[in-house]
């Protein structure tokens, strides 16, 4: 009876494994690939419009001394992965780097 147990608890655990490193490896792959996107110039209204299409973060902009700052995470992946978009005092992308 004890060693079952012990079966359906490595059975379960080994699942939820590996959907843990399915969303976690999403999260990644999607503020990686949406960072690549915001090239120089890029309007704040395309980044925001782009960003809404994410499953699986979230986003909040900052006023900066030169416009604003917009960073980019997900809790899927505890935050390890963001992306920090500058944008500039009119309204275009100054630059977006991938932090991990």
């Amino acid at each position: 009876m004890r060693s079952r147990l012990i079966r359906i608890f490595i059975v379960v655990t080994v699942i939820v494994a590996l959907v843990a490193g399915f969303y976690w490896n999403e999260a990644r792959k999607e503020i990686v690939f949406l960072c690549g996107n915001f090239e120089k110039g890029v309007s704040e209204q395309s980044v925001t419009r782009q960003l809404d299409t994410g499953n699986f973060l979230r986003y909040h902009a900052k006023k900066t001394p030169y416009g604003k700052r917009i960073v980019v995470d997900s809790a899927y992946n505890l935050s390890m992965y963001k992306c920090i978009i500058d944008v500039d005092e009119d309204g275009k992308v100054k630059e977006a780097r991938l932090e991990s």
